[in-house]
């Protein structure tokens, strides 16, 4: 009953913020609706009249997202708005669903609702026309059909995710050592829990089987939606709404720490039309006659060379194009979390995630929806009250966001060059962001994973465990016990 308040409570805010939306849209000279859902709605309108939505610029998402607001134009301009605000009820909703599957006590459950559905940053989001929450849904139904053994739902949640949106393509190592770890656990006969030794080629078969299970059907759907647009709009389409995305520079609006380097090697920003190239890559020839000249020769002359050829460096170029090397930090943090992480699913994508979005060459504010739906899957685990250090963490996170936004207003607004003071902005940022996985790390709960869970569920044996309530436990990580709240 008092999950069903809390739903439309947010569902009354939403309707609130949808009307206020269409009217400061009329009234004011700011508007209240993302330019992104005029893009959206620009498309809709091309493919309605038989076109592609790519004839609208800037459109770089899946023609999927264009066909399903078509009722945009059909019958109302504000359809999608009202269909992203459903769907942000509906995550609300999932995700209660989920912390208590997880055993989370119903206080607990309610807490972790609040997180979401009272999130200003989330219900601004929605209700101003981002489709982020599309993915959301998907992604949440799939870790809820992985909980409950539901694999082949899940491959087709998440195959229709990653085609929507490509960043849950980060998800797959984890998912996919996920299911091969349940599957090696499922063989034993002992209860879950104890410590049982697996061989490695028995680890490596089961990864081997379930990733062909799990990327199969999640692939094929992903292929299948290519293959089918690719026929209908051609190159445009692969060129808009994926390679875009990897050669993408956004020098304004950006968190990254990239941001200074992208600005300097933007084109055209000094009259030029373009940047200087990159120096040409070696052929696999070339490489392998690089290698046999470097193990023939004595190492006191390899290291005299290897000196020459830094002081050669020109570390100016060096700076200004850092960026092409921002998927290095990224992926050795992901397959090193999906390595250690994996059993515990949820936690491993919200810190992946957070780290994505971090080092990600663009970093806009709208991509931390991206791990703000999956914070409230792990927060019943987490000591009740928070801990200082993990307040201070949480308090730093959002100081050096505004700290930022003072130094990109000084920028964008007042046209004053501070440059160097957004990139120092920026790394700070960074920082905050370390700060806030370390921390995460060091306070959520590890003692009942996903892992176990799901096989509890998968066993009919769910209900022999207690419930989980938010922990209470001292600050170094000592023994934590659950709390009702």
């Amino acid at each position: 009953m008092q999950l069903q308040k809390l739903l439309w409570a947010a569902a009354l805010l939403r309707g609130f913020l949808l009307l206020f939306g269409e009217v400061q849209d009329r009234c004011m000279r700011v508007k209240y609706t993302d330019v992104d859902y005029l893009v959206f709605t620009d498309a809709a309108r091309f493919v309605a009249h038989g076109g592609s939505p790519y004839e609208r610029s800037t459109y770089r998402y899946s023609p999927l997202l264009a066909y399903i607001l078509l009722p945009n134009i059909w019958v109302t301009s504000s359809f999608g708005k009202v269909l992203f605000s459903v769907c942000d009820i509906v995550v609300g909703w999932l995700i209660a669903r989920f912390v208590h599957l997880q055993g989370a006590s119903p206080q607990a459950t309610i807490t972790a609702t609040i997180l979401w559905l009272f999130n200003p940053w989330t219900f601004t989001i929605s209700t101003r026309g981002s489709c982020d929450v599309l993915v959301v849904v998907l992604l949440l139904s799939m870790l809820l059909c992985l909980h409950k053994g539901a694999t082949a739902l899940a491959a087709v949640a998440y195959g229709l995710a990653v085609h929507l949106r490509i960043y849950p393509i980060i998800y797959a190592p984890a998912i996919v050592l996920f299911l091969a770890a349940r599957a090696v656990r499922l063989r034993q006969p002992s209860p879950v829990g104890s410590a049982v030794k697996f061989s490695l080629a028995d680890k490596l078969v089961h990864i081997i089987i379930q990733g062909l299970r799990f990327g199969l059907l999640s692939g094929s759907l992903f292929v299948g939606f290519h293959c089918l647009f690719s026929h209908m709009y051609g190159e445009k389409y692969t060129q808009e709404a994926f390679l875009h995305h990897l050669t993408r520079k956004d020098h304004r609006h950006n968190f990254s720490i990239y941001y200074y380097s992208i600005y300097l090697s933007y084109d055209g920003l000094d009259g030029s039309s373009a940047a200087p190239a990159a120096p040409p890559t070696l052929s696999t020839e070339a490489a392998l006659a690089f290698m046999s000249t470097l193990a023939s020769k004595p190492k006191g002359q390899l290291l005299q060379e290897a000196m020459q050829a830094l002081h050669s460096i020109d570390l100016c170029r060096l700076l200004q194009q850092p960026a092409h090397a921002a998927f290095l930090p990224q992926i050795m943090i992901l397959v090193a979390m999906s390595l250690k992480l994996h059993e515990d699913l949820p936690l491993c994508c919200l810190l992946q995630t957070i780290c994505f979005v971090a080092f990600n060459k663009v970093c806009t504010a709208q991509y931390f929806v991206w791990w703000m739906c999956l914070l409230p899957l792990v927060m019943p685990r987490m000591p009740w009250p928070p801990p200082p250090s993990l307040l201070k963490a949480a308090t730093f996170w959002a100081a050096m966001q505004l700290h930022w936004l003072a130094w990109a207003y000084l920028l964008e607004f007042q046209g004053l060059p501070v440059h160097l003071g957004v990139w120092f902005a920026s790394l700070l940022f960074l920082v905050s962001n370390v700060v806030l996985v370390v921390q995460l790390l060091r306070h959520v709960d590890k003692s009942s994973s996903f892992l176990t869970r799901s096989l509890f569920a998968i066993r009919g044996s769910g209900s022999s465990e207690g419930t989980l309530g938010l922990c209470t436990g001292d600050e170094d990580g000592g023994e934590q016990k659950p709390k009702q709240l």
